[in-house]
């Protein structure tokens, strides 16, 4: 994966609001702190595929949104408690939200940790 300055951008900024400092988003990431700040500092020009799978659920919503295609797709359909946890979610104030998501993305990764081990 190609580092842009996009990416950098959208560290930064999820670093600056969401984090104490760049070593907290790097353990939260389970990344190491040296790697991040290469990154910061643009000094490799590259993400390896690995590093790029943890640490894009946590900067995806700092980078710029991609444009709509021409293509249509069909909807998405989601059940009924799926919309009410989108309604409650978007109820919460954005800090309440970045905190949730942290917290449900850690619950994730230790189940798949847990389900991977079986």
């Amino acid at each position: 994966m190609k580092l842009t300055d996009e990416i950098v951008k959208a560290l930064q900024g999820c670093i600056e609001e969401g984090f104490e400092s760049v070593s907290d988003f790097a353990k939260f990431a389970n990344v190491s702190g040296n790697t991040i700040t290469k990154y910061l500092r643009r000094e490799t020009d590259s993400i390896k595929e690995d590093t790029w799978k943890k640490i894009h659920p946590l900067i995806k919503n700092y980078l710029p949104k991609k444009k709509k295609s021409d293509v249509h797709k069909k909807p998405l359909e989601l059940t009924s408690d799926e919309k009410i946890l989108l309604d409650a979610f978007a109820d919460l104030t954005p800090d309440v939200q970045r905190q949730k998501l942290m917290e449900i993305i850690d619950l994730a990764k230790k189940f798949n940790r847990r389900k991977a081990e079986k």
